[in-house]
């Protein structure tokens, strides 16, 4: 019997590692001469972020950065700040030697602290999660066409990346901004936030070229002392990645985040000026897709047929998201009253956390820190702070994903005193990006004949009458009949689709 099987490889998602380590943020700071001591912490703030990612062989090494910000009202009733920057080496081992694979580190803050020790010294303890994801391409053979030995195949098409490129860049934006007039010169900062306001690519020659701007906000203490103050302004960014391999076939997908941010007064400066240096890292994904035809289930007129199979996850094209999400809190003041609101903040974090609900469908939830700086009827400062976890369903009711490029960003944020001890505060949560569905797709990747058991036939019958129920596929009724889907479809004349209704068929037997 002349029995031939054709294979072909087609390319499947393989995760190297997902895990999630934690780091211990320990920091004995002594305050510099220059500030004044401190009489009471208002908020003590916690900024990790992953930088100078390499691999060698099947070991990845990055450095995980640390900023710790301190804001706090000193003897004299003025507010201060100050932050240190701490930075860890950090690696972990693969398992074997990879090629191009995806890594995506997302650090976020588990927990912390900060003690007064004395005046001039506080102990700021904390612990950094830091999740470690890495995936690569795999080839996967699988059975696309056989001859002889009665054989049948059902095959269905499959779309999958059959090439992935991955890189990260980071892009670092140095820039003096003048302060408009209105505004007075910056005295201390007391915080300092970036976020990717937009960002476009384009492919050109083998190169990615991508640019959009970052908006940068700066709470801060004016020059001499006074209220706190609120400055806004964007900064254009643009980078030119070489990757190898890269042509107008290829989907791709860039995640931008402002991953640090420090800014600094410009001494003397006539107009005033503010120094800026914005850290932002480019994830920059491009997927090659293909379609094949694999064999996802086997039978034979003939003999008895074992086929083997394979079950693996292969990733579907990224869907867009660029959706919003209203976050609210009630934040209250147990220690007095409210006499006014300085200034009212909040912060979205990093990455978001995708999960699957009861229904299936995908939920992106995260993480948002309200912040609010007032006056309590003394008029002495004070600072509340309330983390709240959201959850958003994505309009497109998307499913089974678990890859997401999605960047949070705060728009609007209102607030309202509701009472003379709370404050309700919402803040506009905008999801930008795009998430990944992964399938498990089955295919037959070998198939056994036994010659020895061939299939019991009347060899005096030549035709069949099958009563088919509407819902039935003509591939299941070959299958239970034993007969040739071709030699069925064509005596009866249908497609190869489920029967809409309640029909009687001829079946041919070979």
């Amino acid at each position: 019997m002349d029995f031939k099987l054709s294979r072909e490889n087609f390319t499947v998602r393989k995760v190297l590692s997902d895990a999630v380590n934690e780091q211990a943020v320990e920091l004995d700071y002594v305050l510099p001469d220059y500030c004044p001591e401190i009489f009471k912490v208002l908020s003590c703030r916690i900024y990790p972020s992953a930088a100078r990612r390499t691999l060698n062989g099947s070991k990845l090494s990055y450095e995980l950065s640390v900023l710790v910000r301190v804001v706090y009202l000193s003897e004299n009733g003025s507010i201060s700040a100050f932050e240190q920057t701490l930075c860890y080496d950090k690696s972990l081992d693969l398992g074997f030697s990879p090629k191009l694979p995806a890594v995506y580190i997302e650090p976020s803050v588990s927990s912390k602290s900060c003690r007064v020790v004395n005046k001039r010294r506080v102990d700021i303890r904390g612990v950094v999660s830091v999740g470690v994801k890495a995936v690569c391409d795999d080839q996967l053979a699988a059975v696309t066409s056989a001859k002889g030995g009665g054989i049948q195949l059902k095959c269905s098409k499959v779309t999958y990346p059959a090439k992935r490129l991955f890189i990260t860049k980071r892009v670092t934006v140095i820039d003096e901004v003048e302060i408009m007039p209105s505004k007075p010169a910056v005295g201390v900062v007391l915080r300092a936030d970036a976020s990717v306001a937009s960002a476009e690519k384009k492919v050109l020659s083998g190169k990615l070229l991508t640019k959009g701007e970052v908006s940068v906000t700066v709470i801060y203490i004016p020059e001499g002392g006074g209220e706190i103050e609120r400055l806004s302004f964007d900064l254009p960014f643009s980078q030119v990645s070489d990757i190898e391999g890269l042509d107008d076939r290829f989907d791709v997908f860039v995640d931008a985040c402002a991953s640090s941010c420090t800014v600094t007064p410009s001494p003397k400066s006539e107009p005033a000026k503010l120094g800026c240096e914005i850290g932002i890292d480019l994830n920059c994904l491009a997927l090659r897709f293909e379609t094949a035809s694999l064999c996802d289930d086997v039978f034979s007129t003939e003999f008895e047929a074992e086929a083997e199979k394979t079950e693996c996850p292969v990733e579907c094209l990224p869907e867009a998201i660029n959706e919003s999400h209203r976050v609210k809190a009630t934040l209250t003041y147990s220690e007095g009253e409210i006499k006014s609101v300085m200034c009212a903040l909040a912060d979205a974090g990093g990455a978001v956390k995708l999960s699957e609900k009861s229904n299936g469908d995908a939920a992106v939830s995260g993480k948002i820190c309200f912040t609010v700086f007032a006056k309590n009827e003394s008029d002495k400062p004070v600072c509340l702070e309330s983390e709240i976890t959201y959850e958003h369903i994505p309009e497109k009711g998307i499913s089974g994903c678990d890859v997401s490029g999605i960047r949070p960003a705060v728009g609007a944020v209102t607030y309202n005193l509701v009472s003379s001890n709370a404050i309700e505060i919402s803040a506009e949560v905008k999801l930008r990006g795009y998430v990944c569905e992964v399938k498990n797709q089955c295919f037959v990747s070998d198939i056994r004949l036994n010659t020895e058991k061939p299939v019991e036939r009347d060899k005096a019958t030549s035709l069949k009458l099958y009563y088919a129920e509407a819902g039935e596929t003509p591939w299941e009724i070959a299958k239970r009949c034993r007969a040739g889907l071709d030699a069925i479809l064509e005596e009866n004349e249908i497609e190869s689709g489920a029967i809409a209704e309640n029909t009687m068929l001829l079946i041919p037997i070979e």
